[in-house]
């Protein structure tokens, strides 16, 4: 007996008896050749645009895309046919391989609209047919859909294309393949579960997720997989080109296309089609601008598809902070369980997360797993887009699905809550505080209480220095200010102190909303989300609700992390939190602490408000004293040292 070379690879489905077909497949392999895929996409591209002079991107895309559905349908298109003959076997092989569908599915004859619709240069030269006709068909040998092996070979080709032009009209953003199987992994997605996408776009993800189900299933040849490409693959997409696109992309991948829908994802009707169909997981990247509707298309799918539904959404960092009241309201109904932050490479000029839902759950304030997978092991080459070059993305991939899985392993991972931050909080180094930003805020604050404006100020001493201006008189003796005795600033043995909360520095809440409207004349300070004079904004007579005097004022909203020292009884607008001092505070060590406070305020932005919660558990760095306590008496002197400290 002849003896046989035994793989060691454990291959799926072992633990369940599998059609013949499955196993007949374990012995064939397909290799596609990616690069070769990039280079003739790029061929195409040119082809269509400067010799049949297609100017319009996506209708290249289709014009392909249509030419490769009829090859995989028998159509002949061979070297030397006439322009006429190239183009009625690609319409006529269209119309008769979907005569049945199309009686079946009317909104198929949009594919065959917008192919009509390309216009052509009829007077194309026989040699560029015959380039584009030669590129179609080695495409379309790499697309062996027999032995489909998981790899995307549309989408590929699409993203080629899609360097061309960033978006759409409509704001697509195509999904790079390695992408959308990592998504499909952390989602545990098998088999067994049916899938939407309601921005599905040229159908990226529907496409992976049908390659990994009928993998899965046997192979294409399975009656089960035929099971999974007509029932368990739903899409939704607006824009009626890229629609045409997606029907294309899964008809060339064996069917499925029966289950794709053109229509709103925002409306009431395509909320009424999804809750009649049964689906288990949500794979998604819907457009990013608000004008596209995007927070309004991720709700209606939350509130459409069954309970228990796990939906994975690919979205800006900050767009759910940016949204927090509305996001709140889903939460009620909907748990927000993990954000994995993505490379910043993958979308150019936005960065991204993954946002994991749990359908029918409400958050009831449960924190929320994320992480942060900075590398995709991907590179830029030049002309071809982002590629896995060196193989690395498999291990990769198999290591941040095992991160998300287990929510353990790696050391970016945090638990955020959901009061707090609604997106991964990337670390930032907070510069410590330097001789000069003391001497910023000294400076400010003597300005203020010798009633100087900083504007005109700085403009009159910039016009002396450099154009030799006659500098005014009134800002004389703060210029000639006497020269100060440097003290050495050593913080490497400074200690973090917490600013809030039971043993904090000061006892925090928050100012008082006071419409224009309501504000009376008069001469208290009214402190708001300004940077200048103080954060003094008006003056006004309203007296009933005033902060003490003695206290900074730090403001959260607007010009985050500006700090003051408020010498006088003063009324603090909404935007801002006001510190009482559980110790002595004095002018000198007021502005010591402020500087400190500005400078710490760089983890903050207008979407991530410093607000009188966060306040509460914040710590900044100060000089500490052997016992461990704040060294106040270093900080008066460190600010009695510098120039105007003299003016306070």
């Amino acid at each position: 007996m002849a003896s046989a070379n035994y793989t060691e690879e454990q291959v799926s489905g072992e633990g369940e008896l599998m059609d013949k077909e499955h196993y007949l497949g374990l012995f064939s392999t397909n290799r596609i050749n990616k690069l070769l895929i990039y280079s003739l996409t790029h061929s195409i591209n040119d082809t269509l645009h400067f010799d049949f002079l297609i100017k319009n991107l996506y209708h290249r895309m289709i014009f392909t895309a249509c030419a490769l559905v009829a090859k995989r349908y028998g159509a002949t298109l061979v070297k030397g046919m006439s322009f006429k003959l190239f183009t009625t076997s690609i319409r006529e092989t269209l119309e008769n391989s979907l005569s049945e569908d199309l009686i079946k599915n009317k909104k198929l004859q949009i594919l065959l609209d917008v192919f009509s619709e390309i216009k052509l240069n009829t007077q194309c030269k026989q040699e560029a047919i015959n380039q584009f006709i030669e590129d179609v068909s080695k495409i379309s040998d790499n697309i062996n859909s027999d032995f489909w092996n998981g790899e995307d070979v549309m989408a590929i080709f699409f993203n080629e294309f899609n360097r061309y032009k960033a978006k759409s009209e409509s704001g697509q953003v195509f999904t790079p393949d390695h992408i959308t199987s990592f998504m499909y992994q952390i989602t545990d997605t098998t088999k067994q579960d049916t899938v939407l996408d309601a921005a599905c776009g040229s159908g990226a993800f529907l496409v992976k997720a049908m390659c990994n189900m009928v993998k899965e299933a046997g192979g294409v040849r399975t009656q089960e997989a035929r099971e999974i490409a007509q029932t368990q693959l739903y899409g939704i997409e607006f824009d009626r080109e890229i629609y045409a696109l997606a029907c294309a992309n899964m008809l060339i991948h064996k069917d499925g296309k029966t289950n794709l829908e053109h229509m709103d994802s925002r409306s009431v009707d395509a909320g009424w089609w999804i809750r009649q169909k049964p689906i288990t997981k949500v794979l998604m990247n819907p457009p990013f601008e608000n004008k596209y509707g995007c927070l309004d298309i991720v709700e209606n799918v939350l509130n459409n598809v069954p309970k228990g539904t796990i939906c994975a959404f690919i979205l800006p960092d900050n767009k759910l902070e940016k949204a927090r009241g509305r996001v709140r309201r889903w939460m009620q109904s909907h748990r927000l369980t993990k954000i994995i932050k993505l490379p910043k490479e993958i979308f150019s000029g936005v960065t991204t997360s993954i946002f994991m839902f749990i359908v029918g759950t409400p958050q009831h304030k449960q924190d929320i797993f994320t992480c942060y997978m900075a590398e995709d092991g991907l590179e830029t080459i030049k002309n071809q887009g982002r590629q896995d070059i060196r193989g690395r993305w498999e291990a990769i991939e198999r290591q941040w699905v095992d991160i998300v899985r287990k929510q353990s392993g790696s050391d970016t991972i945090q638990w955020i809550h959901p009061d707090e931050h609604l997106s991964y909080q990337e670390e930032i180094k907070v510069p410590m505080p330097t001789r000069v930003d003391f001497m910023k805020r000294s400076l400010a604050y003597a300005l203020f209480k010798q009633e100087i404006e900083e504007a005109p100020f700085f403009e009159n001493v910039s016009a002396n220095c450099l154009y030799g201006t006659p500098l005014k008189d009134e800002y004389k003796q703060i210029i000639s200010s006497s020269e100060d005795i440097e003290i050495p600033l050593d913080t490497h043995k400074w200690k973090n102190f917490r600013l809030g909360g039971k043993d904090g520095l000061f006892t925090i809440s928050k100012g008082s909303r006071l419409t224009k409207a309501d504000q009376r004349d008069g001469r208290i300070n009214y402190v708001g989300a300004s940077a200048f004079n103080n954060g003094i904004t008006n003056h006004i007579g309203n007296d009933d609700e005033l902060c003490s005097a003695g206290t900074i004022s730090v403001c959260y909203n607007g010009s985050i992390g500006e700090a003051f020292y408020q010498d006088q009884p003063y009324w603090a607008t909404d935007d801002v939190n006001v510190l009482v001092p559980r110790f002595p505070l004095t002018p000198s060590i007021a502005i010591f602490i402020a500087t400190v406070i500005k400078n710490e305020s760089v983890k903050y932005a207008f979407n991530n408000k410093w607000t009188k919660e966060l306040m509460e558990k914040s710590e900044i760095i100060l000089p500490s004293k052997p016992d461990g306590t704040p060294d106040f008496d270093f900080m008066e002197q460190y600010i009695q040292s510098l120039p105007y400290s003299r003016f306070f």
